[in-house]
C-alpha cells in the first residue's frame, strides 16, 4: 500500500508590475492557511517519507509554513511548475524508483496539473473523487490518495481518495 499527498500551494498575492509570476509570495491568508493546514496534518499522523516542492517561491514558502518536522527525503522540480500532469505522475514514480522502500510521497505544486493529477489518480472510492475537484483544487488542499501498489507502478484510476483538507475554504 501506498499513498500520494497532492498539495496545491497556499494563497499567493497577485504579482506586482514587473514581478513574475514564479516569483510570486504568500498573502497572510496563504501564510495562515498553510500554518493550520501543517496542524491538521500533525493532528491526523499525515507525514509523507518523500516531498517533492516546484521550485516557486509560493510552493516552497507553503512547505516552510506547514512546518513539517524531519525525517523525511526533500527534493526539488522545477516541472512540477511548468510541467504537465504527466509530469507530476512521473515525478511519484521515479520517486519510488529511486526510494524503493519509501510508501509515500507528497508533491508540492500548482493548478491546472494538481486538480488534473487527482482526478485522473482518485479513480475509485465513493465518491471516485472529491467534489470539491469539479470546481478547481483550491489553494492549500491537501488531497490524500492510497493506493494497493508500490509508487513506481501507480496508474490513473487506480487510487482512493481517503482524505481532503482545506482550510483556505474556512478563512
Amino acid at each position: 500500500m501506498s499513498q500520494v499527498y497532492l498539495l496545491r500551494h497556499a494563497k499567493a498575492v497577485w504579482p506586482s508590475p514587473g514581478q513574475k509570476d514564479f516569483d510570486r509570495p504568500l498573502d497572510s491568508v496563504g501564510i495562515e492557511a498553510a500554518s493550520l493546514l501543517g496542524e491538521e496534518m500533525k493532528r491526523l499522523a499525515l507525514k509523507p517519507e518523500i516531498i517533492i516542492c516546484s521550485t516557486a517561491v509560493r510552493a516552497r514558502q507553503t512547505l516552510e509554513h506547514i512546518n513539517l518536522k524531519p525525517p523525511f527525503i526533500l527534493e526539488d522540480l522545477e516541472k512540477l511548475y511548468s510541467g504537465s500532469a504527466d509530469s507530476y505522475v512521473t515525478a511519484i514514480r521515479m520517486a519510488g524508483l529511486e526510494h524503493e522502500t519509501a510508501s509515500s510521497v507528497m508533491l508540492v505544486g500548482h493548478n491546472p496539473m494538481m486538480e488534473d493529477v487527482a482526478i485522473a489518480l482518485a479513480g475509485r472510492g465513493s465518491p471516485p473523487a472529491h467534489p470539491t475537484f469539479a470546481a478547481g483544487f483550491p489553494t492549500s488542499g491537501l488531497a490524500v490518495i492510497e493506493f494497493p501498489s508500490p509508487l513506481a507502478e501507480i496508474r490513473p484510476g487506480t487510487g482512493i481518495l481517503s482524505t481532503f483538507l482545506s482550510p483556505s475554504e474556512h478563512l
